[in-house]
């Protein structure tokens, strides 16, 4: 009679058993387990790529000029409205060429002038006033013309002397002459403004009716005080506003430089974003449309993700250099079908930053 009974396997063989055959196998499904789980988070998501964007503006010259100066530089943060530069649009020169002629044409007027005796003496002083009053405005507009170019000038020589690119003797050269045109518009601008006093101090409105009905120097006199003040009008820069409120991004002019109609100066961007805009992939399995459900997600560690919806739909495919970059090693042409997201919730998203999207079918 044989004996059945087992014979006892040592616990030691036993665990050498498991670890063979059984443990590789739960590793194996756990590893797999994983792997599913990260494939469905990852990648799964990745079906559409998107750029967050941003309101952005372009300031450009109206016209074409001189760039006289830019009151900004890149990451300073305006408000909307804020002057932001200055642009010369008629030249210096041809603006004090107008003004001498103006001044010989004044001349001129002070020398034909008929003398006029008696009763009207008091006519010839307030007329001879008059025409000292446009004389020394269009002075004053030659000096104010050199006194800035003199000053861009030495303003120039400050910014080159602090980088050891110019002589400390060109500099104080450019400072003497600025300094002296400085000092001599201020002392034109003074008698200009006891001219204009002295006038409105004297009562002469019975001489002053007489005059402009009697006196044809009147309507010379007007006529140079007209053009004067359109003069002084072209020599005022024209200013910059800022069309948006926002943080400069970049300065393509600087001071002194020339511009044509239309240059860019300056750009400013928004810190808020705006709307994302995405790119469906072709093929796509389910056209999207507006209302359409997709699901945003931030790159990092964190991805934090939020529900958002499709406002407007492309009416034809594009070629986007996103796509490309998203699915490097499609053979043909990367094309999708561009739609516009509306950002409905705030998950910090920031204006240029791409993110994963998915539609919710």
């Amino acid at each position: 009679m044989h004996n059945t009974e087992k014979i006892p396997i040592p616990a030691h063989l036993k665990w050498k058993e498991f670890r063979i055959r059984i443990l590789p196998f739960i590793v194996f499904l756990g590893v797999a387990s994983v792997v599913a789980w990260l494939w469905k988070e990852q990648t799964d998501a990745a079906t559409m790529t998107g750029r967050v964007v941003g309101v952005q503006a372009e300031v450009r010259s109206p016209q074409p000029g001189l760039v006289s100066e830019v009151l900004v530089q890149p990451f300073d943060f305006i408000a909307t409205g804020d002057p932001i530069g200055r642009v010369i649009t008629t030249d210096p020169k041809i603006i004090e060429a107008e003004l001498a002629v103006v001044l010989a044409e004044i001349e001129l007027i002070r020398i034909t002038r008929d003398p006029l005796s008696g009763q009207q003496r008091n006519l010839i002083n307030y007329e001879s006033m008059h025409i000292d009053l446009m004389e020394n405005r269009a002075r004053l507009g030659i000096a104010e013309i050199r006194r800035e170019e003199a000053r861009r000038e030495y303003e120039r020589l400050a910014r080159l002397l602090e980088n050891n690119l110019t002589s400390q003797e060109m500099y104080d050269r450019a400072e003497t002459e600025f300094s002296a045109l400085k000092k001599e518009a201020e002392v034109i601008s003074t008698l200009v403004e006891r001219l204009e006093q002295r006038l409105d101090d004297l009562n002469l409105e019975d001489v002053f009716e007489q005059w402009k009905q009697e006196d044809p120097t009147l309507a010379a006199i007007e006529v140079q005080r007209r053009r004067i003040d359109q003069i002084k009008a072209e020599m005022m820069p024209v200013v910059l506003y800022a069309p948006i409120g926002g943080q400069i991004s970049n300065v393509f002019k600087s001071n002194g430089e020339y511009v044509e109609r239309g240059d860019t100066i300056l750009q400013i961007r928004t810190a808020n974003p705006d709307y994302i805009l995405a790119y469906v992939r072709h093929p796509a399995h389910v056209m999207p449309e507006p209302g359409t459900e997709v699901l945003v997600r931030k790159q990092g560690r964190d991805r934090i993700q939020a529900t958002m919806y499709i406002s407007e739909v492309g009416v034809h495919m594009e070629t986007e250099e996103q796509l490309a970059g998203l699915f490097p090693n499609q053979p043909y042409e990367t094309i999708g079908i561009p739609v516009r997201v509306e950002i409905s919730e705030d998950i910090g998203l920031m204006p240029g930053e791409r993110v994963e999207m998915r539609l919710k079918y």
